[in-house]
């Protein structure tokens, strides 16, 4: 306990001048290295990082309701090409499903983002038929298999991945298969249905997945590349 050395009012221990007469308090026994400048609160504002991404996501929300909003509005009144502005909305309503809403979750659940990804796919596509004149047996038997072979292979990329912690060069080779399953189904199909292009396609990425599998296995059993490549390119 201190008092002042002219009026002799009792001070408390962090005051710097007599609150009665404005007298210098000096204390000897304070610790010197004490900034006396420093603020009783900090002045740093921190902001929790999942306000950060709520307040990102929906600003970006707010940012693709407008053209979703614009378009609905001017297609009421010009119908002449047909219902244009479903294409508009369910585009990006699949872009907000699959990019936006994971930064409202409090915490990224794999299997139930799994799970809405694929039915906003799902609809999106079934969508699209009915715009196009084409027929339902069309969904069931092109979109559908397509559809139901990428999902299975990210359901089983989710649960191989969250097994252990994986290598970056086993997570290639994994990638480079499950995109090599998906493409030989899509060719199937595309062959089956006379679709050249989706052949060729199919084809190409087939190949291109080869080559990157290859590069995988090979990063995988060299440890000398793989830290070769992990001190070059920082992975």
């Amino acid at each position: 306990m201190s008092y002042c050395v002219k009026c002799g009012v009792e001070l408390d221990d962090t005051a710097k001048k007599c609150p009665l007469c404005n007298t210098a308090v000096y204390m000897p026994n304070a610790d010197i290295s004490s900034n006396e400048d420093q603020a009783p609160f900090s002045q740093v504002k921190m902001i929790p990082m999942d306000a950060k991404k709520e307040f990102i996501a929906s600003v970006i929300t707010v940012l693709l309701a407008i053209p979703m909003i614009v378009c609905g509005i001017v297609n009421l009144f010009y119908r002449k090409d047909g219902l244009w502005s479903v294409y508009v909305i369910t585009s990006v309503l699949l872009f907000w499903v699959i990019v936006i809403l994971p930064f409202y979750l409090k915490k990224i659940r794999p299997y139930l983002m799994w799970f809405i990804d694929t039915a906003a796919v799902l609809v999106y596509v079934y969508v699209f038929f009915p715009l196009r004149n084409e027929n339902a047996n069309y969904y069931l038997t092109v979109a559908l298999p397509i559809i139901a072979a990428v999902s299975l292979c990210v359901l089983i990329f989710i649960k191989w991945a969250r097994g252990k912690e994986r290598h970056w060069s086993s997570v290639i080779i994994h990638l480079a298969i499950d995109i090599a399953v998906i493409s030989a189904v899509t060719g199937i199909i595309s062959l089956y249905y006379s679709v050249v292009w989706g052949a060729v396609a199919s084809i190409i990425v087939f190949l291109s997945v080869l080559s990157l599998m290859a590069f995988g296995i090979y990063c995988n059993r060299s440890a000398k590349v793989r830290a070769w490549l992990e001190k070059k390119f920082f992975i």
